[in-house]
């Protein structure tokens, strides 16, 4: 039919499948509706308008006897159907002028596409929760009015995207971590047993690498590190952070830029390299390898240049990378510490202290830089971001962490502007006086918060602009 009226659910479901929409909605006196950019809004503009009689017979061709009986009992219902398109739950509630029809995917492609097309970071699947996203650092529900997700749900969506092997492992393991590819895009899915059922968590790869222009990166003073033959570069920031974003655009630099082999090793791997002046391999951990260590050692007869590897996450890992970056490789690497200083102690703490003076020595000489990062939603909440510490090894640097004396670095960074170190205190004041941030996320995020007070009083905060409209309402355009 020309005009989008039908008397079955199942052609509404193609059409939402045809756009990975994740609901449909089916009221009388309104056009069919689709969600897209999580928001509703009919599935043609020519779309007929539904008549009781539709949603009825709707009802009638998918529904149990039993759901049918609960509807007129209770005044709604809700149900799984297998359909062409997938596994749909549907709920119905009795109107007066005739039940309501909305349908939710069981897919977790139609989720993945809100997140893509609404430049989410992370999407959430929940037990007892809505369908919700990670919009600009904040954690809410996609759309307004969502239905939460039951233990059947997850588990069905759980089984909407794992293969068999992934699924003998989450059986076994009763948690996974891998990446999930779709047409549309790429994504660092884990998915764990709990107490209520299944949750599953997708992070957003950025298909494009992003340039080091592009995320704010000081290429003045980032790319004499790339340049390096040898040594240790750290990126290191809370998860969620962007150190994947940042690691990616430094290694797109150097495949550009330098005629080595460059290894990566991810876990799991994220974003996809094309060799250009360089030759890139990339190995998953879990996929490829059993661990980053033996990966690690592993990489060192593969006649490497360049290492990148993902998380440093034990004392072997470590051991090894250090000892690569000693041996003529240049290691790029991350940890989740909150500053640069922080970043030494964490890698000298993970050591026997009958080893520490020699670890302290390596680091010394094998150190390049520490870039540590936040991200930070701007004030006019049109995203998010990215404050930086950085320290670059100087002398003098290297001779505090020989002797131990790392507490002095935070004052060596903040005489070290003219090598491109800043503290990260600097960094959010730089971006508060250009009005990119609020006064309030600087006092959250500050080293010290006290001189960050100070500082607040000294320099007002300018009007904030009106906010935008929130991207996660739900708007029906009938």
């Amino acid at each position: 039919m020309s005009d989008y009226l039908y008397n079955t659910i199942h052609p509404y479901l193609e059409l939402g499948k045809s756009i990975n929409s994740p609901q449909i909605y089916l009221n009388p006196g309104y056009q069919a509706h689709w969600m897209a950019h999580a928001t509703l809004s009919p599935v043609t503009a020519e779309a007929g308008c539904l008549t009781e009689e539709h949603t009825k017979n709707i009802l009638k061709d998918c529904a149990p006897a039993e759901q049918l009986a609960m509807l007129e009992t209770n005044g709604s219902c809700d149900f799984i159907i297998n359909s062409p398109t997938g596994k749909q739950h549907i709920y119905a509630y009795a109107q007066e002028s005739g039940p309501l029809v909305i349908a939710l995917s069981l897919h977790v492609d139609a989720y993945l596409q809100q997140g893509l097309d609404c430049r989410a970071s992370d999407i959430h699947l929940a037990v007892q929760s809505p369908p919700s996203w990670r919009h600009n650092g904040s954690l809410e529900a996609i759309w307004a009015g969502a239905p939460k997700l039951t233990a059947e749900d997850t588990n069905i969506l759980k089984d909407s995207f794992l293969e068999e092997a992934d699924l003998q492992r989450l059986k076994e393991r009763g948690d996974i971590d891998f990446a999930y590819q779709n047409e549309h895009g790429r994504y660092r899915s884990s998915v764990v047993n709990q107490r209520l059922g299944f949750d599953l968590c997708f992070r957003i790869i950025n298909s494009r690498v992003m340039t080091m222009e592009e995320i704010n990166l000081s290429k003045e003073h980032i790319v004499p590190l790339t340049r390096f033959t040898n040594g240790i570069i750290l990126v290191t920031g809370a998860i969620g952070t962007g150190k994947s974003t940042t690691l990616a655009s430094i290694i797109d630099f150097i495949n550009k830029d330098r005629r080595d082999h460059i290894i990566t090793l991810e876990d799991p791997i994220e974003t996809i390299f094309t060799s250009e002046s360089c030759q890139i391999n990339q190995r998953e951990v879990h996929k490829h390898t059993q661990s980053f260590a033996r990966a690690l050692r592993a990489a060192l007869r593969e006649d490497p240049d360049v290492i990148m590897v993902g998380e440093m996450r034990d004392l072997e890992t470590m051991s090894l990378a250090l000892t690569a970056a000693e041996t003529g490789h240049l290691v790029l690497g991350t940890l989740q510490t909150g500053s640069a200083s922080r970043t030494i102690d964490r890698i000298l703490d993970s050591f026997p202290i009958k080893e520490q003076e020699h670890i302290r020595v390596m680091v010394s000489e094998s150190l390049r830089g520490i870039l540590s990062q936040q991200l930070i939603p701007k004030k006019d909440g049109s995203g998010r971001v990215m404050a930086m510490e950085m320290l670059v090894n100087t002398a003098a640097i290297a001779n505090c962490i020989r002797e131990g004396k790392t507490f002095m670095i935070p004052g060596l960074i903040q005489t070290g502007k003219a090598q491109g170190m800043r503290l990260m205190d600097d960094a959010l004041q730089s971006l508060y006086l250009e009005g990119t941030i609020a006064g309030e996320e600087c006092i959250n995020r500050a080293t010290d918060t006290t001189l960050m007070r100070k500082f607040l009083d000294e320099h007002p905060e300018p009007k904030a602009p009106a906010e935008p409209a929130n991207p996660s309402a739900l708007k029906i355009h009938a």
